[in-house]
């Protein structure tokens, strides 16, 4: 059965909100979806509709493939290592829009580099 990963969804909003510089009523104008549906989707506790999915993925630049999980995918609530540091480095206040960018590609090369990898995939 296939979910629609709202954690992740709703981590990629965050991450395109900061590079764009926007608060998440200016993301709530421009997508059309609300700042309180937005809101509960970051605390767990709603789902968009839809609508508003197709809305928020078409703002994104993404697919909607990208937010849909099979079961015995990585669970919901649970992002990945790079995406949970990339959401840590945002709630800093300490580091600049530019700064956030380029910690995450490190962190990014430095995953991809070092994670773990099954069996024979060395």
């Amino acid at each position: 059965m296939a979910h629609l990963d709202v954690a992740a969804l709703h981590a990629t909003l965050d991450r395109e909100r900061d590079r764009r510089g926007l608060s998440w009523r200016q993301v709530s104008r421009e997508t059309g979806v609300s700042a309180s549906t937005l809101s509960r989707m970051g605390k767990g506790e709603s789902r968009p509709d839809v609508d508003a999915f197709a809305s928020l993925v078409h703002w994104l630049g993404a697919s909607a493939d990208d937010f849909l999980r099979s079961d015995g995918d990585e669970p919901e609530h649970e992002l990945s290592a790079p995406a949970a540091i990339a959401a840590h480095l945002r709630a800093r206040r300490d580091l600049s829009p530019a700064d956030i960018d380029a910690l995450e590609a490190i962190v990014a090369v430095a995953y991809e580099r070092f994670a773990p990898r099954p069996p024979g995939n060395d």
